[in-house]
């Protein structure tokens, strides 16, 4: 039995395409007409940066069944499903980069040392983690991957495979971040004036980063959760406790991060046991496509 376009290629692409447009034309709007940095700049330039889980959504709730609707917030929001791993993973993972990255910034480059102000600010006062967790969790795995991971990922599985799939989904999402490279205030629009090399490496940092997520996302169990959980943490440890940092050190941050990714890539083609997990989770998701398909 199957329900017609809710694996339609053509449901896909009017995705992306949302996303990217309600995102791009949200972001580009503030610059066109110098509202950059005013209240309603702001507020029309994070208003679109909810669209991938927006479109979403309401794809979902449009397409899909009741079942596949339960099944669907059931992987966005159960920590059970998500399993240990999908929470430690991403925890010492980027801790690791974190340590390695700020040692190698100050002691091999002689960098100067991040300022960590979000660090000093639970120190003075340990109750403030209850707030910039929170934050951090909004300030983009929320507002993205109930459509990155949740929506997108499977169905990209289905057609491309594992590493195609997760290159493309890669490629897509640092696209989408066009915006933030020309918005004042924005991450991305000091490495692209301060240094085209720290921008371009932003680029392949964000690629190799949607691999790990999609690793991540597998082993523990197709955890929607456990892959905005990575999103959130790879932000939390390697960029925000770290802030303000200098250029330079965003740099090394990049490349160390890079490496570690590739690591990861490396266990993925070797290692069996996450064939194995792989093969699973891949006939999941073909049975799945195949019932919801036309």
């Amino acid at each position: 039995m199957g329900y017609k376009g809710l694996n339609s290629t053509k449901n896909l692409i009017l995705f992306f395409t949302a996303a990217l447009l309600w995102t791009w034309t949200a972001g580009f709007l503030p610059v066109l007409f110098n509202l950059t940095g005013t209240p309603p700049g702001t507020f029309i330039f994070y208003f679109g940066g909810g669209a991938p889980s927006a479109a979403a959504l309401i794809l979902v709730f449009a397409t899909y069944p009741k079942a596949a609707v339960q099944e669907y917030f059931a992987r966005c929001f159960s920590p059970k499903r998500a399993g240990i791993r999908g929470f430690l993973f991403p925890v010492v993972f980027f801790s690791c980069i974190a340590i390695i990255s700020v040692t190698v910034s100050v002691y091999v480059f002689h960098l100067e040392m991040p300022r960590m102000a979000w660090i000093h600010a639970v120190i003075a006062n340990p109750a403030v983690i209850f707030v910039i967790l929170p934050l951090s969790f909004v300030s983009g795995p929320l507002n993205e991957e109930f459509g990155w991971r949740g929506y997108a990922l499977d169905r990209l599985f289905f057609r491309f495979g594992f590493l195609p799939a997760s290159f493309i989904l890669g490629l897509i999402w640092t696209a989408w971040h066009l915006p933030w490279f020309f918005t004042p205030g924005q991450a991305q629009y000091q490495m692209l004036h301060s240094s085209l090399w720290e921008a371009l490496l932003y680029v392949l940092f964000n690629v190799l980063l949607s691999v790990v997520v999609s690793f991540v996302y597998i082993i523990a169990n197709r955890s929607i959760l456990a892959g905005a959980f990575t999103h959130m943490m790879s932000n939390f440890l390697t960029s925000q406790l770290l802030a303000p940092l200098s250029s330079g050190v965003r740099s090394v941050i990049f490349g160390v991060t890079s490496l570690f990714c590739l690591g990861v890539m490396v266990f993925i083609l070797a290692s069996r046991r996450f064939k194995e997990q792989w093969s699973t989770q891949e006939q999941h998701i073909k049975t799945e496509m195949g019932y919801f398909s036309n």
